[in-house]
């Protein structure tokens, strides 16, 4: 093989071209390719970032939706025993005033039971009285 001169300016054609490319093309386009690398790598962080705040914001909502519940049903456990209790106070008191009211009545009764029969007695007594008079 033979090194003459056209071998030598291909070797230093071949090396400029390559500096010059080296310079117009693939330096420019390593840095497109490195911010774009860049820009890629700084959304997926703050991708993964916000998965882990939203997951962390589901957490917390369902937490405070299992304790909304939790204080739902124990403020309606809370109110039917609290409905029940005065249902049965009412019942009470209603039953207490029937008990009074009959009783009342039944003192009534026994009274004006006890005035007839003394007017009746009276109405006797006053007839036995005239006869006696009369006699």
């Amino acid at each position: 093989m033979e090194f003459n001169a056209t071998f030598l300016i291909s070797a230093i054609s071949f090396i400029l071209f390559t500096i010059i490319m080296n310079k117009i093309f693939y330096k420019p386009l390593e840095s497109v390719m490195n911010e774009r690398e860049k820009f890629i790598n700084d959304n997926l962080v703050d991708a993964k970032l916000s998965i882990v705040k939203a997951d962390e914001i589901t957490k917390d909502r369902d937490e405070k939706l299992s304790k909304s519940l939790v204080d739902a049903k124990m403020l309606v456990a809370k109110k039917i025993n609290q409905a029940n209790e005065n249902s049965r106070n009412f019942t009470e008191q209603a039953k207490q005033k029937s008990k009074e009211d009959i009783k009342s009545a039944k003192e009534t009764l026994t009274k004006e039971a006890e005035k007839n029969e003394l007017e009746l007695n009276i109405d006797e007594l006053a007839d036995v009285i005239y006869s006696k008079v009369l006699e």
